[in-house]
């Protein structure tokens, strides 16, 4: 890797809340960007998340990964209802579709028009595997970091480099 390397971040801000969520943990986004960052010539950084509304786009989140100088890709959340299995309650919730989708159509795009040497994936997420082997098979590195209870073998054999959260888990805690 040299610092002339040309390198794009994705963030799958989904798979990193939950992990946090898992852990009960905060992460601070100015901190863990400046360790992404740090030495590198960084094109530009990706947060792909879904929103229940189109307002959200301007909360106070936003705002911040913003003023951080990242590109935010939002989706609408799809509204479902469940039903429990023991009680017959029906809930409504929320699921993602199309998050994914659109992470792994930029990496490729991106990858195609040559516009990185490196791409980081902050994620776990086995949907993953596919887009990055074609990333790699155009000559394009995969760097990839993930909390380690999420991370498995095969996602974790696809990249050139996997980095985990937890070890810098004391530097990137939100106060």
């Amino acid at each position: 890797m040299s610092q002339y390397d040309k390198v794009m971040i994705f963030i799958d801000g989904s798979n990193v809340y939950r992990s946090c969520r898992d852990l009960d943990f905060k992460i601070s986004y100015t901190k863990f960007l400046s360790i992404l960052r740090k030495d590198r010539n960084v094109i530009r950084t990706y947060y792909y998340s879904g929103i229940k509304s189109k307002n959200q786009n301007e909360g106070k989140f936003f705002k911040m990964l913003k003023g951080l100088g990242v590109e935010i890709k939002t989706k609408l959340l799809k509204k479902r209802n469940v039903t429990c299995r023991s009680c017959g309650t029906v809930a409504e919730t929320y699921i993602e579709k199309g998050i994914d989708a659109s992470l792994s159509t930029d990496l490729l795009w991106h990858a195609f028009q040559k516009s990185y040497d490196i791409g980081i994936i902050v994620s776990a997420d086995a949907d993953f595997i596919p887009p990055i082997e074609r990333v790699r098979d155009l000559g394009r590195r995969v760097e990839l970091w993930a909390f380690k209870h999420t991370l498995g073998n095969e996602l974790k054999n696809k990249a050139d480099t996997v980095n985990f959260i937890d070890d810098i888990i004391d530097k990137i805690e939100y106060p």
